[in-house]
């Protein structure tokens, strides 16, 4: 399948803000996402701290996004026969819900390492149904034109949150407890909500059509382009993960605190924001600058892995982060353009298998690993797909654009 092409002259990267529809989209989703990470980070320690035990957090990591690879092919279907704006605010107020209880739990004393996976789990279950549904509706909130650059923001959005809340979570941990930041992580999704309320989508096509799954791989098994992209996704989703579930024992390695976990983790956001910005326009080379950009996770994460002190540790974070979001934020552009409106939602619901579904495994692993036999090899391991990724990014390129002869 010949990938479709991209503008000529590309807008700005803050261009997608001046449509309404999706600047409103755009700050629920801050905010949520704000919330979801102060949350993530306020967990992990808490968890940590009542245990000790790097595999629970890996545990609660696991919860956190096990639900997804089991209920994301029905979400898909739903977005592809309901009406996804309506849903998606129905799975605002359940979220809301549940850290709800999480944080009236917390205040009273009343919470346990296993309340805390418990509840993460039951978390998980709206984002099984938010992720492919958000990720189908954004193109009908934003023109073709900024499509792209929509992407772009929406990954922005997700990790200016990966790289300031879990910096925040810690100080509001460390200064006024952990369900502060439970609850507000509870009023977030309410943001969102509201402003889901607010917007006015493009139609929708396929509206009451019956949608399979099943429909969706064979629309994968057609067009093998589609199956590399979801592979790429999947291995930036467990490149992704040891600055989340390692963070907390290797700042306690360092003699830091829960500041420092959420610094380390915030770093890799910090250079997800950095590398949207930097390498986040769509190109004719995509493989090639993917392929590169995969590279970069892979050499941040091993640096990360080996270092012995805590600024290398840092900046292998932060440059994971910038190859993480570029790479995963071209891919995720180029897997929308090659889909249509009917078919998205089950698309994006290989896709948040691909990109959240793995998470589940790749904690579970990094934790077990980290206990057990050794954290840097635990970290290591994590960027193992992210090389074969690279790989097969490149020998893509190789065979698009062959070296002229002679």
């Amino acid at each position: 399948m010949t990938a479709p092409a991209v503008p000529d002259r590309q807008p700005g990267p803050f261009a997608p803000l001046r449509e309404r529809n999706y600047r409103l989209f755009f700050v629920g989703n801050l905010s949520s996402n704000l919330g979801t990470f102060c949350q993530s980070i306020a967990q992990s320690l808490l968890v940590f701290r009542l245990t000790g035990s790097t595999a629970l957090v890996g545990v609660v990591n696991f919860a956190q996004y096990a639900a997804v690879p089991v209920l994301a092919p029905t979400a898909g279907s739903i977005a592809d026969r309901f009406d996804r704006r309506r849903v998606l605010i129905g799975v605002q107020f359940a979220a809301m819900a549940v850290s709800a209880v999480l944080t009236v739990l917390a205040a009273t004393g009343r919470v346990t390492a296993w309340t805390v996976i418990a509840l993460a789990g039951l978390l998980g279950v709206t984002g099984a149904f938010q992720f492919p549904i958000s990720r189908a509706l954004a193109p009908l909130l934003i023109s073709e034109r900024n499509l792209g650059r929509a992407i772009n923001l929406d990954s922005v959005s997700v990790n200016l949150a990966r790289a300031l809340g879990p910096v925040a979570g810690a100080l509001i941990v460390a200064r006024f407890g952990v369900a502060w930041a439970f609850g507000i992580n509870a009023a977030s999704f309410g943001v969102l909500a509201v402003a889901l309320l607010l917007v006015h989508p493009q139609k929708q096509a396929g509206l009451g059509t019956r949608s399979s799954f099943v429909e969706g791989l064979r629309i994968v098994r057609r067009r093998p382009l589609l199956a590399l992209l979801l592979f790429i996704v999947a291995a930036c989703a467990i490149g992704a993960d040891p600055p989340v579930t390692l963070g907390p024992e290797l700042a306690h390695r360092f003699g830091g605190g829960d500041p420092l976990a959420g610094l380390i983790l915030g770093a890799f956001g910090a250079g997800g924001v950095a590398g949207a910005f930097v390498a986040g326009a769509e190109s004719t080379r995509h493989h090639r600058k993917v392929g590169r950009l995969l590279a970069l996770l892979a050499g941040g994460i091993i640096l990360f892995a080996l270092s012995w002190v805590l600024p290398l540790t840092l900046v292998g974070s932060f440059v994971a982060g910038f190859g993480y979001l570029s790479a995963q934020t071209r891919t995720s552009t180029l897997l929308v353009r090659s889909t249509a409106d009917a078919e998205r939602g089950r698309i994006m619901a290989l896709w948040s298998i691909a990109f959240i579904g793995t998470r589940p495994l790749a904690s579970l692993i990094d934790g077990l690993l980290a206990d057990f036999v050794s954290l840097r090899l635990a970290a290591a391991v994590m960027a193992v797909p992210a090389i074969v990724a690279a790989l097969l990014s490149l020998r893509m390129d190789r065979r698009r654009n062959p070296a002229p002869a002679g």
